[in-house]
């Protein structure tokens, strides 16, 4: 693991350095919201999570979660891993242009299998911090951190690695709105504030995350979407603090409708969504703000047209109902754990 350590951050340097040309293959305007690491890696599927998991603790980044996912076991045989990661450097040069980019962090990446093998997959810094971040600011901070994130792929997986971004392929940041009403708009204008506590100082920010993290385990697996928390990041720095929640029927239900999304190879496959794995956990951030801590959501309909537009304006109309039932769930849990 010492030799692994070396050769990690060896690495991790020169993709520093390489800046915005590590990544020459990918650098046009258009992104994919998600970006394949490797393919067909070999071996079981545990011992590659375990594998990805020591790779990142070989390096400054931290694993904050790392949790099997929802998947519809009457329909599907395989399985999807999402793994949480954070890097306090990363973090402060997003937060420096908005305190927004708490919802792009931590990192998400997923293992997941299909018929053709196991792969790691991740969310698209280049697609995603356009929306969340800035459209223009964050483009090379971006790109440097894929990069990096690529290397530490690249050397836990020797000759596996590829770097094809897939689902909603975007031009820009800005996500209009489907069918003319739905959904879309700036990403400051989706985000609610859905608590309030009074707090007599910064301290009180991790009391209230202590006492809504625990009322949320408490009510874990209650209601439809049997949504729990499956990390706590302490962003102690910037004065917040993210909880990610995950559950079972809301992933099982997300990656069935999506499907093979716009990618017409993934369609004979029997559990195509399972790609879009880094779709989750949904990120609940706390901030202290004066006399008060807040605590924000992005509204539920915009989170879903963000992660899985590419499943199709009709699949959407057809579903409409599901974000705000798990918008709903979400908020009462949060009311329950705080008032």
């Amino acid at each position: 693991m010492k030799l692994f350590h070396v050769l990690v951050t060896t690495a991790l340097v020169g993709s520093l350095a390489l800046g915005a040309a590590g990544l020459s293959a990918q650098d046009g305007d258009d992104h994919g919201v998600y970006v394949m690491l490797a393919e067909a890696v070999p071996g079981g599927f545990d011992e590659i999570v375990t594998s990805l998991e020591q790779a990142f603790e070989a390096t400054e980044w931290q694993v904050v979660a790392t949790y099997d996912v929802g998947i519809a076991e009457d329909d599907c045989s395989y399985r999807a891993h999402v793994l949480a990661v954070y890097n306090d450097d990363y973090a402060a040069t997003l937060i420096q242009h908005n305190w927004l980019a708490a919802f792009a962090l931590p990192v998400r990446l997923a293992v997941f299998e299909d018929e053709q093998g196991v792969h790691v997959t991740a969310m698209n810094p280049l697609s995603l911090n356009r929306t969340i971040v800035d459209e223009t600011a964050v483009g090379s901070q971006s790109r440097q951190v894929l990069s990096q994130i690529q290397e530490i792929v690249s050397l836990a997986f020797p000759g596996n690695t590829t770097a094809r971004e897939y689902g909603q392929i975007r031009s820009r940041g800005l996500i209009g709105k489907t069918m003319g009403i739905m959904a879309g708009g700036p990403f400051p204008d989706k985000i609610d504030e859905v608590a309030s506590v009074r707090a007599n100082g910064p301290e009180d920010l991790l009391e209230t995350a202590d006492r809504l993290y625990a009322g949320l385990e408490e009510l874990s697996g209650k209601r439809k979407w049997k949504t729990r928390p499956v990390y706590r990041l302490d962003l102690a720095d910037h004065e917040m603090v993210i909880i990610g929640v995950g559950g079972e029927p809301m992933e099982t239900k997300a990656f069935a409708i999506v499907g093979s999304g716009g990618d017409a190879s993934r369609k004979e496959l029997a559990c195509p969504g399972l790609d879009h794995a880094p779709a989750f956990p949904v990120e609940i951030v706390l901030k202290y703000e004066g006399d008060r801590v807040r605590v924000y959501l992005i509204d539920e309909m915009f989170r879903m047209k963000m992660y899985f537009e590419d499943a199709g304006k009709m699949k959407f109309a057809a579903n409409m109902r599901m974000p705000g039932s798990i918008e709903n769930e979400i908020r009462d849990k949060i009311e329950d754990s705080l008032f």
